[in-house]
Parts: C-alpha cells; sequence; structure tokens
C-alpha cells in the first residue's frame, strides 16, 4: 500500500519519528485486539452452542461468516486508505469492529451473532492491511515489509497467549460479560484514534476507490503465477484458521483429551505462526527462493496433520505437532512474497488484498467441511481428511508455482 496515487501536502511529521511509532502502535494494537476476539472463538464456542441452543453446523456458520464477510470487504481495504488516508477509514473500522463486539456480548439469537459478525468483518478488513498502510506511510516503503512482520508475528503471539488467558477468565466470567468489557476496550481505541490518528501528510485528492479495484483486480486476474499462489496460500492459511478458530478443541477431545489440552493446542498452533514469522520470510530472501520455504513449510503441515488426525499420541506430542502445523502455515506468507514479485510496485497493495481475500474465502470454506460432512455421517477421520488432501494439494501448487525470488534481492 502506498500513498503514491494521491497529491500530498507538505509532510507536518517525521517519517519514522515519535508520532510514526505511536500512530503504527495504535493501529497495531487494534489488529491484535480483532484478531483476538476473531480467535477467542475457538474457546467460547462451547458457551455460545450452550447458551443459545445451538449445533455443530450453527458454530461452522458463526464462524464462517465473519471469514465470508471479511473476505468481501477486504478486496476494497487497501484502495479506501490510497484514496482516503488512515483518518477518515481507520476510525470508522475501529468504531464498526467495537460496535460488533458490543453485540456479540449482548446477543441472545443466532441471528444478533451473524450480524455481530458482519460487523466485526467489515471493520477488520483494515485492519492487517491497515497496519501494513501505516508502516509503509509512516516508515517508507523501505519499511513495508519488516513492519507488516512485525505486526504478523504480534498477532500471531498475542493469539497464543490469549487462549489459556480467556479459558482462565471464563472460569470466572460469562463469555457475554467478557465481550463486553473487551468492547469498552475498544471504546479506548476509538477514542485514541479520534485524537491521533492521521497519515503524517495531508491526503487532498480523492480518487473513486471502487474503480481503483476494478481496474487493478483486472491487472491482478491476469495474471497465472498470482493465481498459483492464491491457490496454495490460500489452503495453507485456511488449514490454519480453520484449526486455529474451530477445529483444535475437537481434534484433542476426540483424541481422549479435555478442552483444556484443545485449547492449549490451539495456543501452540499460533504460537508456530508467530515464530515462523520472525524468520520464515527473511530466510526467503536469504536464500532468494520462494518454492523452498514454501516446500518446507507444507511438507511440516501434512506431517502435523496425519499426526493428529491419523495417529494415537501422547498429549505433549499432539500439541508439539499443532506447533509443527502452526510453523509449516507460516508458508502462506510467501504467497504474499510471490504476489508483490509478480505484481510489482504499483500493484502491491492490491495484490495483498486479492491474496488477502482469497485465503479468507479458503478459510470459510475449510471451517464447514467437517461439520458438513458430520451431517451426512462421516466418522471423525472421514470429517478430517480433506484438510489432509488439501494440504497435498497445496503442495502440488507450489510445485507449480514459478520461482519469482529476485536474483539480487537484498539479504
Amino acid at each position: 500500500m502506498t500513498a503514491n496515487n494521491t497529491n500530498i501536502a507538505p509532510a507536518k511529521y517525521r517519517l519514522g519519528g515519535p508520532m510514526a511509532w505511536w500512530v503504527w502502535i495504535l493501529v497495531t494494537v487494534f489488529t491484535i485486539y480483532l484478531f483476538n476476539v476473531q480467535t477467542m472463538f475457538s474457546v467460547v464456542q462451547g458457551d455460545i452452542k450452550s447458551a443459545l441452543s445451538l449445533d455443530e453446523s450453527h458454530l461452522t456458520l458463526i464462524a464462517g461468516t465473519y471469514t465470508w464477510a471479511f473476505a468481501i470487504f477486504q478486496f476494497f481495504g487497501g484502495a479506501f486508505l490510497d484514496c482516503f488516508g488512515s483518518r477518515k477509514v481507520l476510525i470508522p473500522a475501529f468504531i464498526f469492529v467495537t460496535a460488533g463486539v458490543f453485540l456479540y456480548g449482548l446477543a441472545t439469537s443466532y441471528t444478533v451473532i451473524l450480524l455481530a459478525q458482519v460487523l466485526m468483518a467489515l471493520g477488520a478488513c483494515c485492519g492487517f492491511v491497515g497496519a501494513g498502510y501505516i508502516g509503509g506511510v509512516w516508515f517508507g516503503m523501505a519499511a513495508y515489509g519488516t513492519m507488516f512482520g512485525y505486526v504478523q508475528v504480534l498477532s500471531s503471539l498475542s493469539s497464543a497467549i490469549q487462549q489459556p488467558i480467556t479459558e482462565g477468565l471464563l472460569a470466572h466470567l460469562t463469555y457475554e460479560k467478557l465481550f463486553i468489557y473487551l468492547g469498552f476496550f475498544g471504546v479506548l481505541l476509538v477514542v485514541l484514534a479520534i485524537l491521533y490518528m492521521r497519515n503524517p501528510t495531508p491526503v487532498v485528492t480523492k480518487k473513486d476507490p471502487f474503480k481503483v479495484v476494478a481496474d487493478n483486480l483486472k491487472q491482478i486476474v491476469k495474471m497465472p503465477q498470482m493465481w498459483i499462489a492464491a491457490m496454495w496460500g490460500g489452503i495453507v492459511f485456511g488449514l490454519n484458521l480453520a484449526l486455529g478458530v474451530v477445529w483444535t478443541p475437537k481434534l484433542f477431545t476426540e483424541a481422549g483429551y479435555t478442552l483444556d489440552n484443545g485449547n492449549l493446542g490451539s495456543a501452540m498452533l499460533w504460537l508456530g505462526l508467530a515464530v515462523g514469522s520472525c524468520f520464515w520470510p527473511q530466510w526467503s530472501n536469504r536464500i532468494h527462493s520462494r518454492r523452498i520455504p514454501s516446500i518446507i513449510g507444507v511438507l511440516l503441515m501434512i506431517i502435523g496433520l496425519v499426526g493428529v488426525i491419523y495417529i494415537k499420541m501422547p498429549v505433549w506430542l499432539m500439541v508439539t505437532m499443532m506447533f509443527v502445523i502452526g510453523m509449516g502455515a507460516t508458508a502462506h506468507m510467501l504467497a504474499f512474497s510471490v504476489g508483490g514479485d509478480v505484481a510489482g510496485g504499483p500493484l502491491v497493495g492490491t495484490s495483498s488484498a486479492f491474496l488477502n481475500g482469497i485465503m479468507f474465502i479458503f478459510g470459510g470454506i475449510l471451517q464447514n467441511i467437517p461439520s458438513t460432512l458430520h451431517s451426512h455421517g462421516s466418522g471423525f477421520h472421514g470429517m478430517f481428511a480433506p484438510y489432509l488432501i488439501a494440504a497435498v494439494i497445496a503442495l502440488v501448487f507450489v510445485f507449480i508455482q514459478k520461482e519469482t525470488a529476485p536474483a539480487n534481492q537484498p539479504k
């Protein structure tokens, strides 16, 4: 994401200075906030199921509603930021997410829960991509990838920590009260955004974001390598999202372990993603290869899936396998690198939004497959066999992907 498509007034703030860090911290905290609210569903889903008398298909649709809505809204988030700047886009985003969190805590019906998910997705579509945008405009595009990587690490790490913390809080609070309290934290973020959220230079020219999206997407969809990256990146990310948000507790309880063990497994999945995010992209740059790290990552995911689905193992090893799956899932970040390599600078924002949108579409599909198969009589192994098949298909696409890393890329 860049502000190159806009005419700008003279700079009011120094790039990389104290104000830059404060604005970046604010939007990063917002991203962590919405990411944790999303992944918290894996812990509270049992309470929601009991409180609202729902079944497994309802729960997967709740999770899928957020995922599908986010995927659709995502295509416009980057263009809106480029056209209108951070203040006019991110303040409403903060408000939408906060409203959704409050509605989640106040919901007394299935329909209201779904509405809350749509509101949160509408705001969240500008969260992760907004953090990337802020990193670029406040620190310069040379630091774009580095600042984006920091956001990924912090988001994943916070989700790993959040899982056991949420579990402990639910021993003393209902999930409704927990979400109400989180809503008040969102109000604090909204107030801070109103006070401080801005671009370092005022955005004075506005372009039609819908036309920007349409024109840029026309160019993106003509790139075969972009579609290949979207396929394997979408599967890898989608599997991690489906396991991290919905299905890891089920894997553990089916293996004979407690729900607490399952929540720990979810935490280790996100921890694996956080640890991998610290070095996976850097390693790719160092060896000038996208394919080799991606192949290794998908292989790690396949090994982990075989273990947790088909092999009876002690709980400590099963938890370790969840960490391995998360480490392997970090390969999805290299799909963004491929997109940047293929699209080039002027389209890097649109390529990221395109890939992120496709990834969440895959997440929505993969979240619903096990419950759909279960409703048609499939047993445990049959419910999750498509996950292993999907991972193998992702590996095939990685082998098909051409090497796109520039030979002269900085290490």
